[in-house]
């Protein structure tokens, strides 16, 4: 039997940077992995995700604020680049999805972040790019960036072999026995041991609860995107003169400019395609594909060039859309961070660095007041 400080279950975003917190702070952490390292299974792949502190919640705004620092913090220790701003708009034509951007507005100026509200001559000489109604309402700032996610994980773990953890992936999870104020890990390989545990499992994160006498609402569900190139006006479509951009209306639509050709990749926030875990088979969705280009039709005519690069993941939701990182209510000794519902990649640094501090003081600086496990356990 092999023995640990803490074992990190899941080596997604949110446990690669757990496993890398803890290592930096000494700890003995080994990470498990059910499929390879960096996989496309989950919910951390391709080439991009939006980092904002451009958020409807002021408390998301404060945890996007710490995370920043943690980002800056990881590239020093690895010796790469891996946050690039690129400046973003929100923007929204009828009242319900103005209000959310308004919201946002509300949250940066409370950060004292800086920030531009445009109307539509302003928005339309910046970005003639898009076709918008008169009513529009857009919201300009410029901390907005992007990741590359396989990358950021990547770096992640190797940072955590660096601080001395033990990564096993390929390696899946059979059973696990909390006893004694001890953990152990059945595998299909090994059994470990450790006084400390988290678990980070995006979709499969129920099965692991079981062992706990415990479910959580979550709800796997498939998403989507897709790249488009330009049909003209090319040199408009590169990250240096177009943004980052979310267009709150009913079903919001997002779009990041790609870094390796003037292209854009455009996805829905949510289309409701929920699934059990096991039954997700990575099928791309033309239907989708074909309400994106619509939407395109609509809104940047000029992009609705070659579509290629379509890819999926899955959310993880939770009934409110907000995460869940916490410690295990009768279980002091483990966290568990889940139901990122598609928006907590940007997060995933600091929400490594709060599970640290959960698994190792029982509390933590980081700004997760709102993410408590206790609003699901009626």
């Amino acid at each position: 039997m092999l023995g640990f400080d803490v074992i990190v279950l899941g080596a997604g975003a949110m446990g690669s940077a757990a496993a890398y917190q803890l290592a930096r702070q000494g700890k003995q952490v080994l990470l498990l992995e059910q499929f390879n390292i960096a996989h496309n299974q989950g919910s951390t792949h391709g080439e991009s995700r939006i980092f904002r502190f451009a958020y409807t919640n002021l408390a998301y705004a404060k945890l996007a604020f710490q995370c920043k620092e943690l980002w800056l913090a990881l590239e020093k220790d690895a010796q790469e680049k891996l946050l690039t701003i690129l400046g973003g708009i929100d923007f929204a034509e009828d009242e319900i999805g103005k209000q959310s951007v308004l919201e946002a507005r509300d949250a940066l100026q409370m950060l004292g972040s800086d920030f531009e509200e445009l109307n539509y001559t302003q928005l339309t000489k910046r970005y003639p790019q898009f076709y918008l109604s008169p009513s529009v309402l857009g919201l300009y700032s410029p901390d907005t960036g992007v990741i590359n996610p396989i990358r950021a994980l990547e770096v992640m773990v190797n940072c955590a072999k660096k601080f001395g953890a033990v990564v096993q992936d390929n390696e899946r999870v059979r059973e696990i026995r909390p006893t004694r104020g001890k953990i152990e890990i059945l595998t299909e390989k090994n059994i470990y041991q450790a006084n400390k545990l988290i678990i980070s499992a995006g979709g499969w994160t129920n099965k692991l609860l079981k062992y706990f006498n415990l479910q959580l609402p979550l709800q796997v569900s498939q998403e989507q995107t897709i790249y488009f190139r330009p049909l003209a006006n090319k040199e408009l479509f590169t990250e240096k003169h177009f943004p980052i951009w979310i267009n709150y209306r009913e079903n919001i639509v997002y779009g990041i400019p790609a870094f390796t050709e003037p292209a854009v990749k455009v996805g829905f926030h949510h289309n409701g395609f929920y699934l059990d875990i096991n039954d997700y088979q990575q099928q791309v969705s033309e239907e989708v594909i074909a309400r994106l280009r619509d939407y395109l039709k609509q809104y940047i005519p000029d992009l609705v060039g070659e579509a290629f690069g379509a890819t999926t993941c899955i959310y993880t939701n939770t009934p409110d859309h907000d995460f869940i990182v916490d410690l295990l209510p009768g279980y002091p000794n483990v966290a568990i961070a889940a139901g990122f519902s598609g928006h907590g990649f940007k997060f995933s640094i600091g929400i490594g660095q709060a599970l640290a501090d959960l698994i190792t003081e029982g509390k933590t600086q980081m700004n997760i007041g709102h993410l408590s496990i206790k609003r699901f356990l009626a």
